[in-house]
């Protein structure tokens, strides 16, 4: 049974996860900035921030045509990427009593949804800048609470094996993103062809080679 999420835990993750970010980039500084993101090819560390703040500031100025589409989010680092990091801290700090306001009236799935995608790239950023915390945090689970519901809507009795596995919810995040290769998932006990079409839909897929570097 899937559990109700309140507007309140949704307003609490989002302003953890906010938080923490903000102040690994500045513990980092510009000297990590360029900090290429293994689980997001392309991006540094900076780009990625700017897609984690323009999430907000998209939401706020109602830039919402083609949300998370490639266009969607290249606008963003556009917008966002030629700024120092420290001004694009700054700007996010600053945007946060009004984006808090609004995160309460965020639509059912959508509120679990944004709290997946920022958790989700919370660990990205983790991973790259080698500061592994907030795996037990409430944003991952319920991260992996939208991933499940929309793995039973899709293909349940792979829904089913997937919760029996008996997997950390960390690993469900981190698996259910892909963020882990097809052997890895398979040795995981996950079928990395049926993941792969849950995927297929999303902005999401599989990653070619194993990632090292983050154990769940």
């Amino acid at each position: 049974m899937d559990r109700v999420v309140s507007p309140l835990e949704i307003l609490e993750a989002s302003q953890g996860m906010r938080e923490r970010s903000i102040a690994l980039l500045r513990a980092g500084g510009e000297g990590q900035a360029e900090t290429v993101v293994p689980t997001c090819p392309g991006w540094t560390a900076k780009e990625l921030a700017c897609h984690m703040y323009g999430t907000c500031d998209d939401i706020l100025n109602g830039r919402l045509d083609g949300i998370g589409s490639d266009g969607w989010t290249d606008a963003q680092v556009g917008r966002h990427g030629a700024k120092p990091l420290g001004e694009l801290l700054d700007e996010w700090s600053a945007s946060a009593a009004a984006f808090d306001e609004m995160v309460p009236l965020f639509p059912e799935p959508a509120n679990a949804q944004f709290v997946m995608d920022q958790a989700t790239h919370e660990q990205d950023l983790r991973l790259a800048l080698h500061a592994p915390d907030a795996r037990e945090d409430p944003a991952v689970s319920i991260g992996v609470g939208f991933l499940l519901t929309g793995l039973r809507g899709s293909d349940a009795e792979l829904a089913e094996q997937v919760e029996g596995l008996g997997l950390s919810e960390f690993e469900l995040l981190r698996a259910l993103t892909g963020r882990r290769s097809t052997d890895q998932l398979e040795a995981l006990g996950i079928p990395a062809d049926r993941l792969a079409r849950f995927l297929d839909p999303t902005p999401m897929s599989i990653r070619e080679t194993a990632l090292v570097g983050e154990a769940g």
